[in-house]
């Protein structure tokens, strides 16, 4: 599945993932928040969409949940570097999925020659992505892992700063919105967590004098967090008649290295 995508986005995720394979200790902190957010959720299967190398995730502790372990990743190294580190019983539970998880990566070397119209370059994403949610079902729960604010920078980087960054932009972040919406299952949960907003702007001052939610809703509408992964932007996304209202769950402070970053989660249950 990763012949058609773009060897830039390829390479930019493996180097990503290379870079932190060795980090799990280092993840630590935010492990502990994303498990918190899962926390008694119990059911047959289980998707993470943009697993990586699952630094952010106690595996075993899930395979105790979940009969399924379903992991989805542009990046089929990191996917698979992350099963081999379990023991047997963890990945006797895990199926890997190597794909495009935001539908615009195939299309992206015509987009650069061509720009297309924002409405077209969504349904095109869609058409993509909506084979992944009939092939691989519906789930108990499923978890967007801090994947948005990836698509943001790597497509950035890929068209740089012209019109068809924010067609392809647009119909990324929506589509895979659509796409963890259409592979929860009646009853079921969809949460998104993403890191939004850098060090570079005074996140410890703002979550002190305001908490980390408030902080990153303030900063946000300053403009500074990655196009595309604003709370209130990915909210609406998520809004439909099909699902409760979209709920801010928690947020923090995620340190990684030299840099941090604000984290939200956000969730909303399919109706049953």
């Amino acid at each position: 599945m990763t012949a058609s995508i773009p060897h830039f986005l390829l390479e930019r995720e493996r180097d990503r993932n290379e870079s932190t394979r060795g980090g799990y200790s280092a993840y630590a902190a935010h492990r502990a928040r994303q498990m918190a957010l899962m926390g008694d959720r119990r059911g047959e299967r289980l998707a993470v969409l943009g697993a990586g190398n699952c630094n952010d995730l106690e595996l075993s502790t899930l395979a105790a949940s979940f009969r399924e372990l379903h992991l989805f990743d542009l990046d089929e190294e990191a996917l698979d570097g992350a099963w081999r580190r379990q023991n047997d019983d963890v990945k006797r539970a895990c199926h890997l999925h190597t794909c495009d998880l935001t539908g615009v990566a195939s299309f992206l070397e015509a987009w650069k020659a061509a720009p297309p119209e924002p409405l077209e370059a969504q349904l095109a994403a869609w058409t993509k992505l909506s084979a992944v949610a009939t092939a691989c079902g519906q789930f108990d729960t499923v978890l967007s892992s801090c994947l948005l604010s990836q698509v943001a920078i790597n497509l950035r980087d890929y068209f740089g700063i012209v019109p068809a960054l924010n067609s392809a932009l647009v119909a990324a972040i929506s589509g895979h919105v659509m796409l963890a919406a259409a592979l929860t299952k009646p009853g079921a949960a969809v949460l998104v967590t993403s890191d939004c907003i850098t060090s570079r702007y005074p996140i410890r001052e703002e979550a002190q004098a305001r908490g980390a939610l408030n902080a990153i809703l303030h900063l946000a509408a300053q403009g500074a967090a990655f196009p595309g992964t604003d709370p209130e932007l990915v909210a609406s996304l998520l809004t439909s008649a099909e699902f409760s209202r979209p709920e801010l769950k928690d947020a923090w402070i995620w340190d990684v290295g030299s840099q941090s970053y604000l984290v939200y989660a956000l969730e909303a249950v399919r109706h049953a």
